[in-house]
């Protein structure tokens, strides 16, 4: 294939199945692409993830496992709180301390006495700095002078706060209530946090599947759908709310020498499933063996795809950066440049180009739109 292999957007509809997914394709941004990888290996076995792309998945949930645990809070902040004079414009946040603002932001002051205000910011200070709240409230109502039930009754409002898990006793039922509020939660799920949270890190997906007797493909699209919820409630609160744009091509210069390439290093890479391949090859069912060559012909459309997609991208973003070198050496003005003329460049159709350029941004001394650095469109 090259790139005249691309079809007019315009012809789309006549063209076969493959030739349509690779207009798709390459129309995609990283992102875009990324998620659809990640749909197509959820549901078609003779993909596999080279490096695993569950467990890769489950990186951020490893990192706050219940390891390590706090000591109990006492033992760390000695004394009586009742002891301190607390106003009610003192339970308000210190400077700096985003959570406990927004956390007792969200309550209605006149909804509670000053006692269980008190209560509240106490509890708060209790978070561990994942947002779970790992202690038993009998021993705080030991050292703290507040009573059992005060801080059972007030740990009850905390709990129902956003972001949704936190103060949960640990990553299991933090994830658990985030299921629930997305109206997600099985059975099955809760089992397998639970009962098997520590095979899900590391990756275990056989165990996993002969414990809550699933399939492995049930396997890993429940730990798809874990890892996109958050392992730490209070990221949702510390995260900046600057967005910023992930350029899709990164452009670079050493010397004279220009060099162009895809911003992909930071997605999965993806194989053929040998032991599929194997089962095909084995099996007797021509039933079997018709899905199999069937997802197996989809599996190799995709990666070849994609990897022409890689090609185009990097060739048309080579074919801008020659017409537009002064402006991204020396931020000049932008030469007059059109779609049109970078087709007939390549000698490719102009809607190739088109869709080459949709949606990506470029990166050199800034980001940009790779489609605002044309100024005619045809």
């Amino acid at each position: 294939m090259d790139l005249r292999s691309y079809t007019s957007a315009e012809q789309k509809r006549a063209v076969p199945d493959n030739q349509a997914l690779a207009l798709d394709i390459l129309a995609m941004t990283n992102q875009e692409l990324e998620d659809f990888l990640v749909n197509e290996y959820l549901e078609n076995p003779m993909l596999e993830s080279v490096e695993h792309k569950e467990n890769e998945i489950m990186t951020s949930i490893e990192k706050f496992s219940d390891e390590g645990t706090f000591a109990a809070y006492a033992e760390q902040h000695p004394g009586n709180p009742e002891d301190e004079d607390l106003c009610g414009s003192e339970l308000s946040a210190r400077t700096g301390d985003q959570l406990k603002e927004s956390l007792l932001g969200q309550i209605n002051w006149k909804d509670y006495s000053r006692q269980d205000l008190k209560v509240m910011s106490y509890l708060i200070d209790c978070l561990d700095e994942k947002g779970f709240f790992t202690y038993d409230t009998g021993e705080l109502a030991a050292t703290s002078g507040y009573s059992k039930e005060d801080l059972d009754r007030c740990l009850a409002v905390l709990r129902g706060l956003e972001p949704v898990g936190i103060f949960s006793p640990n990553l299991a039922e933090c994830l658990i209530c985030q299921l629930r509020a997305k109206d997600l939660c099985s059975d099955v799920l809760c089992a397998l946090l639970r009962e098997h949270l520590a095979d899900l890190v590391s990756g275990q997906i056989g165990n996993i599947s002969r414990h809550l007797g699933i399939s492995t493909i049930q396997v890993k699209e429940y730990i798809h759908l874990i890892g996109s919820l958050n392992p730490r409630p209070v990221m949702d609160i510390q995260r900046s709310e600057a967005s910023y744009v992930v350029p899709d091509i990164l452009v670079s210069k050493s010397g004279d020498r220009w060099s162009t390439e895809i911003n992909d290093q930071w997605m999965g890479e993806y194989r053929f499933s040998e032991y599929y391949m194997n089962l095909m090859k084995e099996s007797s069912d021509p039933e079997l063996t018709a899905y199999f060559h069937e997802r197996l012909e989809r599996a190799k459309s995709v990666m070849s795809w994609v990897e022409q997609r890689r090609k185009t991208i990097v060739q048309v973003a080579e074919a801008v950066l020659r017409r537009q070198e002064d402006h991204f050496r020396h931020q000049a003005a932008l030469a007059p440049m059109k779609m049109t003329d970078v087709a007939q460049e390549l000698d490719i159709p102009y809607s190739t180009v088109a869709l080459a350029v949709k949606g990506k941004f470029i990166q050199y001394k800034k980001t940009e739109s790779l489609q605002s650095l044309f100024t005619s469109p045809v």
